[in-house]
């Protein structure tokens, strides 16, 4: 048999105009870490079950001060999605100044630069440096690969190149923005990082090291109302699975 993984897609975890609070988000990772492992890839899997990947994007500030503790405290790893467009070198700005703007607001009318919603490239570097987040690239600009009139140079090699260069560090993963992918897309992404990460609203049969696809799902109404990973979601999952593999999604 062959493990099975579930790649959970987060965005905000403290977010009022959302109703997301970092407490709740606190207890379902418990209960994660509590049921289940929880793997990059590159780790070594269980034979069967169920595995559990991380993945976090856009990397906003309440990533760091609220996800990254709780990633040393229970020490798990999780993938962290930057577009280092809109990543500053550091800030004074307090903390609830950077947490009040809201998803996803945080790449428009210059917030970045003003407000500073996201890490710092500071923040970020203390993170690389752990043990506990991988950085993924989430392209230059946050960019819909599936566009044709994206510049898919800008968004898939040189976010590459800048992450590794400002945060000494291997990028070895992309994140779809929005979840969304072409053909073409994703063989450039495929001839540069490891694994192109997607929404495919399905579970994984394993690292897909023949076709660097790693399918993920939205976790939102997963933790935010603390429903559990059961058999029948895992069903579900693993029916849209051989759904995409058919449809060559």
């Amino acid at each position: 048999m062959t493990c099975k993984i579930i790649a959970l897609m987060f965005h905000r975890v403290e977010d009022q105009s959302q109703h997301y609070s970092h407490e709740q988000f606190s207890r379902y990772l418990s209960y994660l870490k509590q049921h289940f492992p929880i793997v990059v890839p590159g780790d070594p899997l269980p034979q069967d079950g169920i595995a559990i990947c991380l993945t976090f994007d856009d990397a906003y500030f309440d990533f760091y001060q609220f996800v990254y503790p709780l990633l040393r405290q229970h020490q798990i790893k999780a993938i962290l999605a930057v577009s280092p467009y809109y990543i500053v070198e550091e800030t004074v700005l307090d903390s609830a100044s950077r947490l009040a703007v809201p998803y996803p607001q945080g790449m428009e009318n210059n917030l970045h630069q003003t407000k500073v919603p996201f890490c710092t490239w500071q923040e970020l570097q203390e993170m690389a440096n752990s043990h506990w987040v991988q950085i993924a690239a989430h392209g230059y600009k946050h960019a819909n690969l599936a566009s044709k009139t994206a510049n898919f140079q800008e968004e898939v090699i040189i976010s590459k190149k800048m992450l590794e260069n400002k945060l000494r560090t291997q990028v070895a993963y992309f994140i779809y923005p929005y979840g969304k992918m072409s053909r073409f897309a994703h063989k450039m992404v495929s001839s540069v990082y490891d694994y192109g990460f997607r929404i495919g609203s399905s579970l994984n049969q394993g690292w897909d090291q023949k076709r660097k696809m790693i399918y993920r799902i939205d976790a939102d109404p997963l933790w935010t109302e603390m429903r559990p990973i059961d058999d029948r979601l895992i069903k579900q999952l693993s029916i849209k699975y051989w759904l995409n593999r058919l449809r060559r999604k």
